[in-house]
């Protein structure tokens, strides 16, 4: 009896590496894999030897950092992940049929999240967040790979910028924000060009605002101190063309200046002109 239990113990000590290292993923290098995509790239198969990968695989970035993949006939599927030096986890990400699908998080040093990301068909489709000191620093909407919708950053608790995107082009009002939270700059943007007014204020109160068409000034641009305006001048094209004006406080003219396309005119040459 007491044989056959030390026969039992040798047995279980013997076994029981080997259903351990049964376990662990085969590991293969990267440069040896044959890939191959699709006609649009939204699928990758890998194999090896001629024939497509089945299991799991731990495959080497670099010296210092390694991926874990499961593999069902040559396409990655399902959760991978990414570690870096002394095995830290860098990155948990998703996928399907080869391609990026779902969540993405990268993690620092502490574990703690610094980025999350979702992927449809291989290309950034939903949200991104970044992340500083365990508070959102910046969130953005990607539709297809491209920014698509409203962009924000913070700064501490409070926003710092907002931002319109259309086909990863700045397109709408963009907004700057003070540490205060004060509005500090307002843009209008088309097809990432200023093309409608641009204003900056200071302590809430409007200083600037000038017109924008496809990237140059044109139209008006008006100067205020303390709420009231003390300059105007026209542009058209991106350069100053027709009657600017300096005013006193009290709202009346103080002296005029004339423009003929970006040179300073006197006012007969002017008139002459139009």
């Amino acid at each position: 009896m007491k044989l056959k239990n030390k026969f039992l113990i040798i047995f279980s000590f013997v076994w029981l590496p080997a259903s351990v290292f049964a376990q662990l993923p085969e590991e293969i290098q990267w440069k040896h894999l044959i890939k191959t995509y699709n006609s649009d790239s939204s699928e990758l198969v890998l194999s090896l030897n001629g024939k497509p990968l089945n299991g799991k695989y731990k495959i080497p970035l670099d010296d210092n950092s390694f991926a874990l993949y499961n593999i069902k006939n040559g396409m990655i599927n399902g959760e991978a992940f990414w570690y870096t030096n002394g095995e830290i986890l860098e990155c948990k990400l998703s996928y399907r049929r080869g391609v990026r699908n779902g969540l993405k998080e990268n993690y620092d040093k502490e574990g703690k999240v610094w980025l999350r990301q979702e992927y449809k068909d291989g290309k950034q489709n939903g949200f991104s967040e970044m992340y500083s000191n365990g508070k959102i620093s910046n969130k953005s909407i990607y539709k297809a790979g491209k920014k698509d919708g409203l962009s924000v950053s913070f700064n501490g608790d409070r926003v710092a910028t907002e931002t319109n995107y259309e086909n990863d082009l700045k397109h709408g009002i963009s907004k700057t924000y003070g540490p205060d939270g004060k509005l500090t700059l307002e843009v209008d943007y088309k097809d990432d060009k200023r093309d409608g007014w641009y204003r900056v204020y200071n302590d809430g109160q409007l200083l600037t605002e000038t017109q924008y068409v496809n990237g140059l000034q044109d139209g008006v641009s008006n100067t205020y101190v303390m709420g009231n305006k003390n300059m105007d001048a026209n542009y058209v094209k991106g350069k100053g063309h027709g009657i600017s004006h300096m005013y006193k406080s009290d709202g009346s003219v103080l002296f005029e200046s004339y423009y003929l396309n970006g040179e300073k005119v006197d006012k007969a040459t002017f008139l002459k002109n139009q």
